[in-house]
C-alpha cells in the first residue's frame, strides 16, 4: 500500500475568533488527512502503480474551548464527521482504486485525533497556568 503525497486542500471555517487572539499566533486547527490507498493489484497506464491522493481539510476549533470536556467532545465530532466526508469525496473521484469508506475514514479519524489530544493538552496546561 502506497499512500500519496499530492493534496487537495479544502477549509473548514465559519469559526469565531476569540477575544485576545494575535494575528501572528497559529490559528487552531486540526489537519484531517483522508488517506487513498491504492489497492496493491490496481495498476494504471503501461502496467504503473497509480499515485495515490488524500484529501485533507482543515477543522477549526478557534469558536471552542477545548480545555473543557464539551469543548474536546465537540471537537472530536468535527473530526469525525470531517474523515467521513473526505473519505466519500475520495471514493467518489477514485471509485475504481478505493479500498472501501471503513480504512479510510478510521486512519483520518486516527490522525487527527492525535492532534487532537495534542491540542487538548496544550489547552489544558494553559489553563493551569492562567488559573
Amino acid at each position: 500500500m502506497k499512500v500519496g503525497t499530492l493534496h487537495i486542500a479544502f477549509a473548514m471555517t465559519g469559526a469565531l475568533l476569540v477575544g485576545g487572539l494575535s494575528l501572528a499566533q497559529q490559528i487552531p486547527e486540526v489537519i484531517v488527512e483522508a488517506p487513498h490507498v491504492e489497492k496493491t493489484t490496481q495498476t494504471g497506464p503501461m502496467g504503473r502503480p497509480m499515485t495515490a491522493l488524500s484529501i485533507v481539510y482543515k477543522v477549526s476549533y478557534a469558536d471552542l474551548n477545548i480545555a473543557t470536556h464539551s469543548g474536546a467532545v465537540e471537537l472530536e465530532k468535527r473530526i469525525r464527521d470531517t474523515a467521513t466526508k473526505a473519505c466519500a469525496q475520495l471514493a467518489k473521484l477514485y471509485p475504481e482504486t478505493s479500498e472501501g469508506p471503513t480504512p479510510c475514514v478510521e486512519g483520518a479519524i486516527k490522525n487527527g485525533m492525535a492532534q487532537l489530544n495534542k491540542a487538548v493538552a496544550a489547552a489544558e496546561k494553559a489553563a493551569k497556568n492562567k488559573g
